[in-house]
C-alpha cells in the first residue's frame, strides 16, 4: 500500500468512528481535558484553541500507564519515535514525525534543557516522574519563541507545584536484580509552595558478562511564591548516570560504557505591567560526559563538559479582540572537551506574533522570530496559521513554519574511527506545513492531521556501502510527509476509565547520492498505539498499552506493556510488564532492546 492509500485509509476510519461517536456524544459528561498550554505559542491560549497539532499526557496517564521513564511515558505518543537503548532509563533518542534527536527542542517549565554536544543528551533530566504534572508535545516548529531548533516540534515537561503537606515513597523490585526507591515531599508556608522528589534505580543489566549494568540517581526540587500581582517559580535539579554501553554507537567496539552528570538551575516569574503580562526567565544547564570505548584491549576515554545558560524575557496583551506576544531571549553555550577541543558560541532571538479573531468562528495567528547564530548569521523563521469552527463539534486547522537549526558540536567536531564531523557544515532549513481537523464532544476527543517537511542542506551521517566510518555531510532533496490520526476516549463505564487509540504513516524521500544515511531514512513508516484503564473492581485497575512500529529499516514488531494496581488506604501494591512479547527490536544504534522486564512495588501516599 502507498503512503497516499495509507493516510487516505486511515483518515476515512477515523472521520467515520468520529461521526458515529459525535451522534453518541450528546448528553455525556464532559471530560476535563483542555488544560491551558504554555508552550505551543507565545500568545497562549488552551489545548482546543491550538492552531496545530498538540498532544498533552495528562498526569492520569502518569499515574496509570505501566511507565518508569520519561522515555516509556512519550513512546505512548502518536507520530513520536523513541528510540531507546540498554536497560530501562538509561539513554533515549526523540523525534517527532520523522526527524532526529537534534530536531527537536526538549523543555524544563518552559527552560530549553538542549545539549550541545549531542541530541544524545537531550533526555538527560533531574525529573523524576512523580514530579511531572504533564508533558506537552508540540508537533512542528510553530512554537515560535523557541528558535530554530524546533524542527520537529516542541517536548515541554511542565512540574507539578507543591501544595498541601503530603507524603509519597515507593519501592520496586524487577528482572536481572532490578531495584528501585523514590521518595517525594510536598508543602506550602504561607505564601510559598515547596516540592521535592528523589528517585534511584539500579540493574545488574539482562548482559551482566557485557557490561550492561546502570544505575541512575535524580533529585528535583521546584518552588514558587505568589505575591500578588507577580508569581515567582524556580527549580534545582540534578542527575547522574553509569551504565555499560554495550553496542550503543558502533558494533564493530562495543564495549562501551559511560557516565554522566546533570545540572540544572532556573528562575522564572509572571507579572503584571500595566496591560501586560510579563515573563522574565533565567536558567543553566550543566553537563559532564565520560565516555569509554576497548579498542583491541586498550581503553580510549572521550570527556566533554558542556555549559548553557540564558536570559529570555516576553510579554503578552490582549487588546483589539487579538492577542500580540513579543519578546527576547540569548543563550550561550559552551564546551570543553578532549575530542571536540574547546568551542563556545551564542543564540540570540526576537520575536513577534499576533493573534486575531475574524469573525465569531474564526482566528488567524502570524508570527516572525529573528535568531541570530554567532558562528552562522542570522535568519528569519516566519509562521502563519489558521483556526476555523465547523459547527459545534469540528474544528479545522492549518500551518505554516520555517525553521533552521544549526549543527551539534558532535557533528562539526568529532574524530574517531567510526565517526568523522565535519566542520564546514552549514545549518539546515526546513519548511513545514500541516493541516488538520480536531473533533471535541462529550467525552471523546480526535485529532486528524495531514503534514509535510522539506529540508534544505539536511545534516546527516553517512557512508559508502561496505565501509565502517560514518562521514557527517549535508544533502538535498529531503521531503517527509504523512498522516496521523488521535482519538481519546472517556467512557462513564464503571469497567472501563479510558481508552487512547493513535496511527501515524510517513514517507521520506532523499537525494542520498547511493550512501548509506543513518537517521533520515531510518524511521517509522507505520506507527500504531494503543491504551486502555480498565477498572476491574473499586480498587483494582488495570492499565494495557501496545505499540507497533514498522521501520524503513526493516525492523518491526510490537510492544506489550500493562500494570495492574491495587489501592487500599493510601497504599498501593503493583506489578508492572514492559515488551511483554520479549520483542528484540533495534530502535537506536546496534544494541537491540533488552527483552521482557517484569516488575512488583508498594507505594504509599500520605
Amino acid at each position: 500500500m502507498t503512503t497516499a492509500a495509507r493516510i487516505a485509509a486511515a483518515l476515512v476510519l477515523a472521520t467515520g468512528v468520529a461521526s458515529q461517536q459525535a451522534a453518541r456524544a450528546q448528553g455525556e459528561p464532559t471530560a476535563s481535558l483542555d488544560p491551558l498550554l504554555v508552550s505551543a505559542t507565545p500568545a497562549g491560549g488552551t489545548l482546543s484553541e491550538s492552531f496545530q497539532s498538540v498532544t498533552v499526557i495528562d498526569r492520569q496517564q502518569i499515574e496509570s500507564w505501566p511507565a518508569a521513564t520519561l522515555a516509556d511515558l512519550l513512546a505512548g505518543v502518536a507520530g513520536v519515535d523513541i528510540r531507546r537503548r540498554g536497560e530501562p532509563g538509561v539513554q533515549a533518542d526523540v523525534g517527532i514525525r520523522g526527524t532526529g534527536f537534534e530536531q527537536t527542542v526538549i523543555l524544563l517549565d518552559g527552560m530549553p534543557m538542549g545539549d550541545p554536544q549531542t541530541g544524545h543528551h537531550n533526555l538527560n533530566l533531574p525529573v523524576p516522574i512523580e514530579h511531572i504534572e504533564r508533558i506537552e508535545v508540540v508537533k512542528g516548529p510553530g512554537a515560535m519563541a523557541y528558535g530554530g531548533k524546533a524542527t520537529g516540534g516542541v517536548i515541554n515537561i511542565v512540574t507539578r507545584k507543591g501544595g498541601d503537606t503530603s507524603l509519597a515513597a515507593q519501592a520496586r523490585v524487577g528482572s536481572h536484580d532490578t531495584r528501585s526507591g523514590m521518595l517525594a515531599g510536598a508543602a506550602a508556608w504561607g505564601r510559598s509552595d515547596h516540592r521535592l522528589s528523589l528517585d534511584h534505580l539500579q540493574t545488574d543489566g539482562h548482559l551482566p558478562e557485557r557490561r550492561a549494568d546502570a544505575e541512575l540517581t535524580r533529585g528535583l526540587y521546584t518552588g514558587g511564591a505568589d505575591f500578588g500581582r507577580t508569581d515567582l517559580r524556580w527549580g534545582l535539579g540534578a542527575e547522574n548516570r553509569d551504565f555499560g554501553a554495550w553496542k550503543f554507537y558502533t558494533a564493530d567496539y562495543p564495549d562501551q560504557r559511560e557516565r554522566t552528570r546533570t545540572r540544572t538551575a532556573w528562575l522564572a516569574a509572571d507579572t503584571r505591567a500595566g496591560e501586560w503580562t510579563l515573563s522574565p526567565q533565567a536558567w543553566r544547564r550543566e553537563h559532564d560526559d565520560r565516555f569509554r570505548t576497548i579498542v583491541f584491549g586498550t581503553a580510549y576515554i572521550n570527556r566533554h563538559e558542556t555549559r548553557v545558560q540564558g536570559l529570555r524575557l516576553a510579554g503578552r496583551r490582549s487588546w483589539g479582540g487579538g492577542v500580540t506576544a513579543l519578546g527576547v531571549s540569548h543563550a550561550s553555550e559552551r564546551i570543553d572537551s578532549n575530542a571536540l577541543d574547546r568551542h563556545d558560541r551564542d543564540e540570540s532571538q526576537a520575536w513577534l506574533v499576533h493573534r486575531q479573531p475574524l469573525g465569531q468562528r474564526t482566528a488567524l495567528e502570524a508570527g516572525l522570530t529573528l535568531v541570530d547564530y554567532s558562528d552562522y548569521g542570522s535568519y528569519g523563521l516566519p509562521s502563519i496559521a489558521v483556526r476555523h469552527r465547523i459547527g459545534e463539534h469540528w474544528t479545522a486547522f492549518a500551518s505554516v513554519a520555517r525553521s533552521a537549526r544549526v549543527p551539534s558540536y558532535t557533528e562539526l567536531f568529532l574524530q574517531t574511527s567510526g565517526n568523522l564531523g565535519n566542520p564546514d557544515l552549514e545549518p539546515e532549513r526546513s519548511d513545514y506545513a500541516e493541516a488538520g481537523l480536531r473533533f471535541r464532544a462529550g467525552a471523546h476527543r480526535l485529532n486528524l492531521a495531514l503534514f509535510e517537511r522539506r529540508t534544505d542542506r539536511l545534516i546527516d551521517w553517512a557512508r559508502s556501502p561496505g565501509e565502517v566510518q560514518w562521514q557527517a555531510d549535508q544533502f538535498e532533496g529531503h521531503r517527509s510527509q504523512g498522516g496521523e490520526v488521535e482519538w481519546r476516549w472517556f467512557p462513564a463505564h464503571r469497567w472501563l476509565e479510558r481508552v487512547d487509540l493513535a496511527a501515524t504513516v510517513l514517507d521520506t524521500e532523499l537525494d542520498d547520492r547511493g550512501l548509506e544515511i543513518k537517521y533520515a531514512l531510518d524511521h517509522v513508516e507505520l506507527g500504531l498505539t494503543g491504551g486502555a484503564v480498565w477498572r476491574l473492581a473499586e480498587a483494582l485497575r488495570l492499565t494495557t498499552r501496545a505499540r507497533y512500529t514498522d521501520r524503513s529499516s526493516g525492523e518491526s514488531g510490537t510492544l506489550l506493556d500493562l500494570r495492574l494496581g491495587w489501592q487500599l488506604s493510601g497504599v498501593e501494591l503493583f506489578v508492572e510488564g514492559n515488551n511483554l512479547l520479549d520483542e528484540r527490536l533495534v530502535e537506536a544504534g546496534f544494541a537491540p532492546l533488552p527483552g521482557r522486564w517484569l516488575y512488583a512495588g508498594i507505594r504509599a501516599d500520605y
